[in-house]
């Protein structure tokens, strides 16, 4: 219900559901209803794809029930039954949020018949068919989908602002700290609770219903109905962990679905200090009809969301044909080597394999030694020569389900990278003080670079920015000490192998930054006018800006940015007079006095 990880979709949902009902203890605008509006379509657009995910999952087991001989596959057909159990629980959690969501728009008054002019109910599926003289056990045939959620218009409410009606269904009275249980809304509460318990209860009977060895494993429930932080949660489950006999595989996929399906029960009360409210007072409290609805629906992409995770991670442990695999991870294959400028193709994939079973690698002669098989993956170690390529081969096999190994042989070839490096100050060819220095780098050969600099007093790595010409770059700023003559700026990076390699030091003059000068060329004595100020002509550096805060002129000082008559009355038209100007760099701070001369009109 909270806490697990989360899509920046779903991130975004949730916050903007948060600001909004804030919003409406101030005013229900019209402008609010539409964004619940429109966050409800946001949130059907990813339950479908959530739907659409777990049956993936679900369709890839159901083709590897029959093995390549013929016969069943026990680990195919031993996850499927989980599956199918997992869909019937999320199935039945899915239907009572949407008799809920009917509820209310009965109570509301909303016409919700199909031959409605403006159907509520998105006719999207013909399977669907429901009872509306009996609403509260809507009916679905045998060719239904009942993993799906209904589909609704919102834009099609009638009374899109109401409230009343919705706190009754989900048993919201004057005490919203204990809200009505009896209440058919209530009841979306526990069942929330009864499926964390139950996907995650069913992720560890896969486990006892494919192990080999006839091991069979138990999660302890914790029932967590309370905690502090994200932190404390995970403490809690840890507790739970320690006291089941979870295989150990197991647990991360548990701790995740747990977590996204958690919410605090009982909560700060945000009006009443040292009170505490009901997760069902605080959601649904003087809620719209369309915010309600846009809550439930909320719950429904979470039930969603875990039975796709569940569904991904249990067909993740059959693999294909006579193999069972109960690991993945991500590849990314590039070509061993690419010129510049060139454009080239990179594979990404999902890879499974057995983290119980250990693969029986051999290298050809002089292509690699072998150093160790652990966790369903080999080590070789090999070296690489002075200059040109290596190829790298061998055979690689594991054992099926019937003992039999079946190798297969393995080859690529690595092309040898000469270690060097470069650097650079792509804006100017000296460094200056109290200014951000830009400096970009490339090496070759090494994992990671990094630049030093001595006589610097800071260094913000990675940034980026763009030159006049509009040239994106990426590097470090470095910040030069006042006072310093030269710095000395090192290249150097990490090999493979967390070796330091140095490719060179960079000696570079430093100079103060430049004074600003008078921008202003003349005045009007009867009207006065703005003190301009900035850098000469021959800097480019940008974003600096200066203010002036006071001066002197004709002898007498004055304070601001703007001469005022009465600073010139001694003046005549046509005169050219002398200034001082007291000016601040408004990014560092930083003080200057300046003098110029000034034109009288």
């Amino acid at each position: 219900m909270a806490g697990g990880k989360e899509t920046p979709r779903q991130k975004m949902i949730g916050m903007m559901y948060l600001v909004l009902t804030a919003l409406l203890a101030l005013n229900v605008s019209k402008s609010i209803l539409d964004a619940f509006i429109n966050i409800e379509a946001n949130i059907q657009t990813g339950n479908t794809t959530e739907v659409q995910r777990g049956d993936e999952k679900k369709s890839d087991v159901a083709s590897k029930k029959i093995n390549d001989e013929g016969g069943e596959n026990k680990t195919a057909v031993g996850i499927y039954t989980i599956m199918e159990k997992i869909d019937k629980a999320a199935a039945e959690k899915i239907a009572l949020i949407d008799r809920v969501k009917l509820l209310i728009f009965q109570a509301c008054g909303e016409d919700l018949s199909p031959t409605a002019e403006k159907p509520i109910c998105i006719k999207d599926r013909a399977e669907w068919k429901l009872d509306f003289a009996n609403i509260t056990k809507p009916g679905l045939n045998k060719n239904s989908e009942p993993i799906k959620p209904i589909k609704m218009n919102l834009n099609h409410v009638a009374k899109k602002d109401a409230y009343d009606e919705q706190m009754l269904i989900m048993g919201i009275n004057e005490n919203i700290m204990a809200p009505n249980k009896k209440a058919p809304g209530f009841a979306v509460w526990p069942a929330m609770e009864k499926f964390r318990q139950e996907i995650c209860d069913l992720i560890v009977e896969a486990s006892s219903v494919i192990d080999e060895d006839g091991k069979k494993y138990t999660f302890k429930d914790p029932k967590i109905k309370k905690f502090k932080d994200l932190a404390d949660l995970d403490k809690q489950l840890t507790k739970a962990f320690d006291a089941s006999t979870i295989k150990q595989d197991d647990k991360g996929i548990i701790r995740n679905l747990y977590k996204g399906l958690t919410k605090n029960e009982m909560q700060e009360d945000p009006h009443e200090e040292g009170k505490q409210r009901h997760w069902v007072g605080g959601t649904f409290d003087h809620a719209p009809a369309v915010a309600a609805i846009a809550a439930l629906s909320s719950l429904q992409s979470e039930v969603l969301t875990a039975r796709a995770d569940a569904m991904a991670y249990l067909s993740s442990k059959v693999g294909g044909g006579n193999y069972a695999f109960n690991k993945v991870t991500s590849l990314a294959i590039a070509a061993p080597s690419v010129t510049g400028g060139a454009t080239d193709t990179l594979r990404v994939m999902m890879a499974a394999f057995d983290s119980e079973k250990q693969p029986v690698v051999t290298p050809d002669a002089g292509k690699g030694t072998l150093v160790e098989t652990k966790g369903g993956q080999a080590y070789i170690a090999y070296t690489a020569p002075s200059g040109g390529e290596i190829e790298l081969s061998g055979t690689i096999a594991i054992k099926d389900k019937f003992g039999n190994l079946k190798p297969a042989q393995y080859s690529t070839v690595v092309k040898v990278v000469e270690k060097g490096g470069s650097i650079a100050l792509p804006e100017v060819s000296v460094f200056y003080t109290d200014w951000p220095n830009k400096v970009t780098y490339s090496a070759s050969g090494v994992v990671s670079t990094s630049v030093s600099c001595s006589g610097c007093s800071k260094s913000s790595k990675n940034k980026s920015w763009k030159d006049s010409d509009g040239i994106s770059y990426k590097g470090d700023w470095l910040y030069v000490n006042r006072g310093t003559r030269k710095v000395t700026v090192t290249l150097q990076g990490k090999d493979n192998n967390g070796q330091n390699v140095k490719f060179g030091s960079y000696v570079y003059p430093v100079k103060k930054f430049p004074k600003p000068e008078v921008k202003t060329k003349s005045i009007s004595k009867q009207r006065g006018g703005f003190l301009d100020v900035g850098l000469g002509d021959a800097f480019n550096f940008k974003g600096i800006k200066y203010k002036v805060t006071g001066g002197e002129i004709l002898g007498k000082g004055f304070s601001g940015d703007r001469l005022k008559p009465a600073n010139l009355s001694k003046a005549r038209p046509g005169q050219k007079i002398g200034i001082v100007l007291f000016t601040k760099r408004t990014d560092t701070g930083k003080k200057d006095i300046i003098d110029g001369v000034i034109e009288i009109k």
